[in-house]
């Protein structure tokens, strides 16, 4: 087998192996997990939240599954379901391997993106069943092929990721009376950006790059492409554009909406930035100048930005950051525009942050040390003077802190499974006393803000998709329903982010009543309602100085957000007259009585205990496999089966040697639901070795097991993410098959295994990625059986992977490994080491082998056709190494090492391809010059660049 085929097969095991392996998760044995059982899933849940299982199992058998199957005219199978009630993050995902959906229970604090009065639940389900459904869909003879191989038929996985989340932003959009295609937040940035003259290639536009702005890319423009290919084709036209590609996936996403459009995608999306040119000049034409001329304005390019808090009247503490640094506070001098560095918090900035007594309180997700799956939201506190942090409150699920006045109470939010409720926090009490502030039900209070004298609260209430203004006195009474606006047309309206002007009078908050975010202000007695900025493509996080003269907000535009300041005057505000206009639903696919559903919740058998060890076998997914180098080879297939919740993971491989004719096989199997992790593993192997004293290779079987415990613990989990891995264990192996007086041996010995991780998620971090890992193996020969032979052996395996201080995409490599034996057994422990260009296979009882290698990003490249996946685009880089190894017979004999050395360097040009969209994976050419032959060699590189 040629080495570039070998390399790409084991690399190709190595990836997949990898992408399960870190999606194993880790909850505290103290968690009992339960199943609910319904005609098209398993629902898995923590016990004592039976009504919420009920209440899913309701919402995805008769909104979710009806809606979506019937769409796409494909049934997916059973799906797993999870209801994760450990995370306080607003999220849900979709994943393959096991085929499951799972919904973090949370509520967004800031659902600019999300307005909706349909169930956060059945919101975030409806969107990740519509990926399920997508990427298993396949027909055809394709189908067929792919059936072979279990559940592998990704099919649309192939695609490009404008075109699988703007189907799923589309059908959350159609299928609800929510959805992100009915908030004005995603419109604003689609119209920034193409403002701003950034748009204009689908490759470059819908899919996730480096560095580029928004984020969040292929769900804004995937879901308003498609949006006008439905008004245009029909509502169906996705449906048929994934039917076509479905059956003839090698032609391309492109040639499938040739052949449902007659137009390539290229030319479609002109067509679509054509109108969107026209809709947003109709938009900037309505707008009025701005009444208001700035006082001051930030000019840097920066992502995120939070609240902007006023430490007096011409100081600005702000919490911001960008992909090029960390999340930092920062204290901004309005009058010489110095920003000067507070303190660096790698928390996500948050617009709910408070301020009291020169003392700065946010909230913090952070996971567990021990079982990393549980992220649990608390109250944290920065005394500026001093720069110390305290924790304040311990698992609590508390987010939005906002203090009093007088600094001696917080309000804050707290998640309750999906909906959240109003707490007080009692500072003057070790620890923090919490008491219930409001008591509403299947709502969602959000935003929380004080009076000036402490005694009132305003906050908004999402519930039922109205999001309403109210005020509550400290002690929970006198609840009141101050503002209500009404929806505009096919978008919803949101009342968000309040807070009061200083004599307490007017509540300042943000909406989208108007068209784009802007800031509004409500005068609580008149009742009168004004618009205060006119920001074309959104207002944000409103603050007021102390003396009232002056609005801090943040203002987004094409190169993300801005800090700007404006003068209070309410001579030039402009009153909003409160007109009562109907939500027009447009574009809604399906109502509920087009589908008749027969499902009943009477009719579920009680939920039983969670089995994750009976999901694992037999597997439902499988891929052939081949395995060759210096030293052995085989054929045969392989899995990796898990169960729904990542506590049960297993590694199978089943394989058969062409020239011994015998099969070999690979198990391994980890249990994640406990600390420390107990890890077993059985192998026999082919092995190609040879003796020191005679020529020749001979075929033996290498098969034994170990036992190991594995104690991860993540030290550090925000920006950057830091974990120490330590394990121990015990080996037992054979080795059979050798040749005359060579006969079986049995080894046994311990296993050490330690490796600290350090990932960073800003590009201009010293210290970016960083892996540290160390092997130390050492094993006793046992059971001589009459051999006249015997053998120790040690072996260190140490791996280094760090950056350069350039730039994240450069990498230093460096590799150390040392291998000895002892005795007179001369039937060698054989290696195989890379040096440059193929396999250098070697016999020694001592072993010392090294590398070090550069990677260098030339630039990025960004082209291919728009209806081809995103793995046509990446980086073009170069790499420079040197690899030496030297062997020596029984003792550190400098002369024979070196004598017995094998080394070689050169270069490779390298481009880096997402394959998936998520495997990145680097092709190229490379050439070495191996140092004792004199001479060059050229080869093929396929290899897997992980981010560490």
């Amino acid at each position: 087998m040629k080495p570039a085929i070998r390399s790409l097969l084991v690399l190709l095991f190595l990836a997949i192996f990898f992408l399960v392996a870190v999606g194993w998760a880790q909850y505290s044995p103290s968690l009992r997990w339960k199943t609910l059982r319904t005609p098209h899933f398993d629902i898995h849940y923590v016990a004592g939240n039976d009504s919420l299982a009920l209440r899913a199992a309701y919402i995805i058998e008769e909104e979710v599954y009806p809606r979506v199957t019937r769409y796409f005219n494909y049934l997916p199978g059973r799906t797993d379901f999870v209801l994760n009630t450990c995370v306080d993050i607003p999220n849900g995902f979709a994943a393959s391997f096991p085929r499951r959906m799972e919904v973090l229970m949370d509520f967004p604090s800031v659902p600019f993106s999300a307005y909706s009065d349909s169930d956060w639940l059945s919101y975030v389900a409806l969107h990740e069943f519509v990926h399920i459904n997508h990427l298993y869909m396949a027909r055809g003879g394709f189908a067929n092929f792919l059936k072979l191989f279990g559940q592998m038929n990704l099919v649309n996985a192939m695609t490009s990721a404008w075109f699988l989340e703007g189907t799923a932003v589309n059908l959350e959009t159609s299928c609800t009376t929510g959805g992100r295609g009915r908030s004005t937040y995603h419109r604003g940035k689609l119209w920034a950006q193409l403002a701003a003259g950034r748009l204009g290639n689908l490759v470059r536009d819908g899919n996730f790059l480096p560095n580029s702005l928004p984020r969040d890319k292929p769900y804004v423009t995937g879901y308003f492409f498609l949006n006008y290919l439905r008004q245009k084709y029909g509502d169906d036209i996705i449906m048929q554009v994934s039917d076509y590609y479905s059956k003839f996936p090698f032609l391309g996403l492109n040639w499938a909406f040739r052949r449902k459009t007659g137009k390539w995608v290229g030319t479609l999306y002109k067509d679509f930035l054509k109108k969107e040119r026209q809709q947003m000049q109709v938009y900037l034409d309505s707008l009025p100048a701005n009444p208001q001329p700035y006082i001051f304005r930030t000019n840097e390019r920066l992502e995120f930005y939070g609240k902007p808090l006023w430490l007096d009247n011409r100081r600005i503490l702000i919490h911001c950051t960008s992909n090029e640094e960390f999340p930092t506070l920062y204290r901004i001098d309005l009058q010489t525009g110095r920003k000067r560095r507070v303190k660096r918090l790698s928390v996500l900035p948050s617009q709910c942050n408070g301020l009291a007594n020169n003392k700065f309180y946010y909230s913090w997700v952070r996971p567990d040390p021990l079982y990393p799956s549980q992220i649990v939201s608390d109250i944290y506190e920065l005394n500026l003077d001093s720069g110390k942090v305290r924790r304040l409150t311990q698992n609590a699920h508390l987010k939005s802190p906002s203090p009093s006045p007088d600094g001696r109470q917080i309000v804050a939010v707290r998640n309750e499974k999906g909906y959240s409720n109003l707490v007080l926090l009692d500072l003057e009490s070790n620890p923090p006393g919490v008491y219930q502030l409001t008591h509403f039900k299947r709502a969602n209070t959000l935003n929380p803000c004080w009076s000036p004298d402490g005694e009132t609260i305003a906050f908004c209430l999402n519930q039922q998709g109205q999001q309403a203004l109210y005020t509550v006195s400290r002690n929970g009474s006198n609840l009141q329903k101050r503002l209500v606006l009404p929806h505009q047309l096919q978008f919803k309206t949101g009342i968000l982010l309040p807070t009061f002007t200083p004599d307490g009078r007017t509540v300042i908050f943000v909406s989208n009543f108007r068209g784009m975010e802007n800031i509004f202000a409500f005068e609580l007695e008149t009742k009168n309602l004004y618009q205060l900025t006119f920001e074309p493509w959104g207002a944000y996080s409103p603050a007021i100085s102390p003396d009232g003269e002056k609005l801090a907000f943040t203002a987004e535009d094409a190169d993300g957000r801005h800090l700007v300041v404006i003068p209070m005057n309410r001579q030039q505000w402009k009153a909003v007259p409160l007109l009562k206009i109907r939500l027009e639903e447009k574009y809604s696919i399906f109502t509920k009585k087009e589908i008749p559903t027969y499902f009943r919740l009477d009719s579920l058998r009680p939920a039983e205990n969670y089995n994750g060890l009976r999901q694992l076998f037999p597997p439902k997914w499988w891929l052939p496999m081949a395995i060759a180098d210096a030293r052995g080879g085989a054929l045969g297939i392989f899995s990796f089966p898990m169960d729904a919740l990542g506590k049960h993971a297993a590694q199978l491989m089943v394989m058969y040697n062409p020239e011994t004719e015998k099969p070999y096989g690979n198990l391994f199997y980890r249990y994640a639901g406990i600390f420390p992790h107990p890890k077993v593993h059985l192998y026999s192997l082919p092995v190609k070795r040879t003796y020191w004293s005679e020529p020749g290779s001979y075929w033996t079987r290498y098969s034994g097991g170990e036992i190991a415990l594995d104690f991860p613990v993540l030290t550090r989990a925000d920006f950057t993410a830091v974990q120490w891995r330590f394990q121990i264990g015990w080996q037992t192996f054979r080795i059979a098959g050798g040749k005359g007086k060579f006969s079986a041996r049995w080894f046994t010995g311990p296993t050490v295994t330690g490796s600290f991780t350090r990932v960073a998620a800003t590009y201009k971090d010293f210290w970016s990625s960083h892996l540290t890992y160390l092997h130390l193996n050492w094993q006793k020969s046992i059971a001589r059986w009459g051999a006249d032979y015997k053998a120790n052996f040690w072996s260190i395996h140490f791996r280094q992977h760090l950056p350069v201080p350039i730039h994240r995409h450069h990498v230093l490599g460096i590799k150390i490994s040392a291998f000895r034996t002892w005795g007179n057994y001369q039937f060698p422990f054989a290696g195989s080491i890379a040096t440059g260009y193929g396999w250098n296979d070697f016999a020694a009882p001592n072993i010392l082998t090294g590398s070090i290698s550069y990677l260098a990003p030339l630039w990025y490249v960004e082209w291919g056709r728009a209806g081809l996946p995103s793995f046509l685009l990446r980086t073009l880089a170069t790499r420079f190494f040197y690899s030496l190894s030297t062997s020596f017979p029984y003792r550190w004999d400098t002369e024979w090492m070196r004598r017995d050395v094998h080394s070689s360097a050169g270069g490779e040009l390298i481009l880096s391809l997402d394959l998936f969209e998520w495997l990145p994976l680097g092709v190229g050419w490379g050439a070495a010059y191996l140092v004792q032959e004199r001479r060059w060699v050229y080869y093929p590189v396929v290899y897997l660049r992980m981010g560490f």
